[in-house]
C-alpha cells in the first residue's frame, strides 16, 4: 500500500500509479493545527472485509503521534477503534 497526506485526507492506494484510493480517513484539524478532528474512514467496496479501516487507522494514529498532535475521532469507527486499542488513548483530544 502507498499513502498520501493532503490537508484533509490521509489515502490508501494499492498502487503508486492509481488514481482513487481504496481507503481513506477525512479529517479536519483544530486547535491551531495540534488536533485531527476524524470525520469519516471509508473504504472501497472491493476491499471491504480485509481488515483496510483498521490499517489504515492505525498508520494513520502512529503518524499523528509522530507529529505529537490529538484525534478528536467523530468518525464512529475511529471512536470504536480507541476503544479496542487501548495503547492509542494518549491520542485523544480532551472535549472541552
Amino acid at each position: 500500500m502507498f499513502t498520501a497526506w493532503s490537508e484533509s485526507a490521509f489515502d490508501y492506494y494499492r498502487a503508486q500509479t492509481d488514481k482513487n484510493p481504496v481507503a481513506h480517513i477525512g479529517f479536519r484539524l483544530i486547535n491551531h493545527e495540534q488536533t485531527y478532528v476524524v470525520e469519516h474512514t471509508w473504504v472501497a467496496e472491493e476491499a471491504r472485509g480485509q481488515g483496510l479501516a483498521g490499517r489504515i487507522t492505525k498508520d494513520f494514529l502512529d503518524q499523528v503521534a509522530a507529529q505529537k498532535k490529538k484525534v478528536l475521532p467523530l468518525c464512529p469507527f475511529t471512536r470504536a477503534f480507541f476503544e479496542k486499542n487501548p495503547e492509542y488513548k494518549s491520542l485523544l483530544a480532551k472535549e472541552r
